[in-house]
């Protein structure tokens, strides 16, 4: 019932060669199928496991249990203290469409079986297959990894880097958001970071369901869903704004910047700080 949905492009270009699929800027989208490939390599676990996960087989002993946890991390439903991303895991499920009871039984599942304090694989390979029994068929197309911290870090690394924008004006606009709708260079950073993080296009506008992926679902009181987000988008556009203000704006006023944007770039100044060393602080 449970069998895996293969995409030809995921056997071809995926598990034949191992090649990790780069879609925009800093965007990752990667399968289970490549995630399991990496994990046995990187566990150093036999090589003839792979076509026993492919087909579905997951043994109850240790290693497997160690190598569900790792993919769980590699795909970022799973994080290293046990918290699991609902709404990660459930991109690589698809339930069926008569299903009406498949969420709560799926969560009742994980709550019975996958407690926590439990050690960290065992829980990671029990909520795994908690989702195979309860929540729907098991796909295998390359879904968008969410971006770490780090990777976040290096996005907004490359941005300052190619705007000549000083670390320090960075940690000046991130000490309140109202500070990126200020400058021509704080709304230009916004926006190249947005577009590099796979979040945002001059043509698109923003990608709710990145938003929803990167963030997780929004606050009962903002925008929770995409008509309004969009409605929202469609009227600044027409406002004729320039392309870095219409970006910080439809981020901000569109978007719930306090809520998604606002807390990530807060996070990852401390990185920027040990990978930009030294930096000068620029002359007012």
């Amino acid at each position: 019932m449970f069998s895996i949905r293969l995409c030809v492009s995921t056997l071809v270009s995926l598990w034949l060669t191992g090649a990790l699929g780069f879609t925009e800027h800093a965007t990752v989208e990667k399968s289970l199928i490549q995630a399991q490939q990496e994990c046995v390599a990187y566990l150093n676990l036999p090589r003839h496991r792979l076509y026993q996960y492919l087909v579905n087989n997951y043994a109850n002993d240790a290693k497997t249990k160690c190598m569900i946890r790792c993919v769980g991390l590699n795909l970022r439903w799973w994080a290293a203290d046990g918290t699991l991303s609902e709404h990660v895991i459930e991109q690589y499920f698809l339930p069926d469409g008569s299903d009406t009871g498949y969420c709560e039984r799926t969560r009742l599942c994980v709550e019975r079986k996958a407690p926590a304090g439990d050690e960290l694989c065992s829980r990671a390979y029990e909520t795994f297959q908690c989702y195979l029994a309860q929540y729907g068929e098991l796909l295998n197309c390359p879904k968008v990894v969410p971006l770490g911290d780090e990777r976040l870090a290096e996005t907004m690394h490359f941005c300052l880097d190619a705007l000549q924008v000083p670390l320090a004006a960075l940690k000046n606009y991130t000490s309140s958001a109202d500070l990126y709708l200020q400058t021509e260079q704080s709304r230009c950073l916004l926006r190249c970071f947005a577009i590099r993080a796979g979040l945002y296009s001059d043509e698109h506008g923003p990608f709710a369901d990145r938003f929803r992926l990167q963030f997780g679902p929004p606050k009962p009181d903002v925008f929770d869903n995409d008509l309004e987000g969009d409605y929202c988008a469609t009227r600044l556009r027409r406002a004729g704004l320039d392309e870095c203000t219409l970006a910080a704006r439809v981020l901000y006023e569109c978007y719930y910047f306090a809520d998604t944007l606002q807390p990530a770039l807060e996070r990852i100044v401390p990185l920027l700080e040990l990978t930009m060393p030294g930096e000068p602080t620029p002359v007012e």
